[in-house]
């Protein structure tokens, strides 16, 4: 079976994917350079499954993955895959956090570790990457460079993971080095079909209101609270139609195959303009 995932090698979407590949057993990977690359591999059948973050404790929904499941592909959420997440200052060779000119990596990367830049290397260069394994890479692949007279030796170090430095052979200098210890990412592994029930599920749906009036998300959203369904998550997100047009994105306990669910789903459907199931699924553990 083939899986895609948000490549390159030594990212956290392949951290994932390895420990997604731990439950199903044998697959093969396949990286993919975009979240909508990736996605549409996995609507036209080029993998079967693809696994993708799409929110993160500290920087919210990854919109992008969001967006695509309402119009642009007809998938599924089917798994869901939590992911704590630590980032590793890394260089060629163990040496002291002081003498590192300059910090590479991924732009949210940086933001996350912004307080530790700035208490220990608030006089490094930063430069953004891709990713936070091209980071890892162009510093595996940099080449140390003399200054003139009276400065210092430019010393690279990338802010990655710790797959990244197995892969492209660096050292750690500092571990752990995130501002937020309890950073988690949330994957989803998207595929055609979602999950039968297993008796600890959720469900993923999207809906737009049908016009704009007072207590309208209120009237659809009583729909769960009269049934005591509780609700994990709700967003609203442009439409990208016309200004203050929204969907509404929806996490709530239980399978979409539940009576008591299925009941508010089906009472919903009269209500709003649209709706889209995005799939029902196991709880992370």
């Amino acid at each position: 079976m083939k899986i895609g995932y948000l490549g390159p090698e030594g990212t956290f979407s392949e951290e994932a994917s390895v420990l997604y590949r731990k439950k199903i057993g044998k697959a093969e990977f396949m990286p993919y350079s975009s979240i909508h690359d990736l996605l549409k591999a996995v609507n036209r059948g080029s993998v079967r499954e693809g696994v993708a973050p799409i929110e993160n404790s500290v920087e919210g929904t990854i919109g992008i993955v969001s967006d695509m499941l309402v119009s642009d592909v007809d998938l599924k959420i089917t798994q869901e895959i939590v992911l704590p997440v630590k980032h590793y200052l890394l260089a060629k060779k163990k040496i002291p956090v002081s003498t590192i000119t300059d910090v590479i990596s991924h732009p949210q990367a940086i933001d996350q570790c912004k307080e530790y830049l700035r208490k220990r290397l608030h006089k490094a260069q930063i430069n953004f990457a891709y990713s936070t394994a091209e980071a890892a890479r162009r510093v595996a692949e940099a080449v140390e460079v003399s200054m003139k007279k009276g400065r210092k030796r430019e010393i690279f170090a990338a802010i990655a993971t710790l797959s990244a430095a197995k892969l492209y052979g660096l050292a750690v200098v500092d571990k752990e080095i995130n501002d937020y210890k309890d950073n988690m990412t949330r994957f989803v592994v998207l595929a055609k079909k979602d999950h039968p029930p297993t008796g600890e599920d959720k469900t993923s749906l999207v809906f737009s209101i049908l016009r704009d009036r007072p207590g309208g998300l209120h009237n659809i959203l009583g729909e769960f609270a009269m049934r005591g369904i509780n609700l994990t998550k709700i967003e609203s997100r442009p439409t990208k139609k016309t200004l203050g047009d929204y969907f509404f994105f929806i996490d709530l306990q239980g399978h979409r195959e539940d009576p008591i669910v299925k009941e508010a789903l089906e009472d919903i459907a009269k209500k709003v303009s649209f709706i889209k199931i995005l799939g029902s699924y196991p709880c992370a553990k």
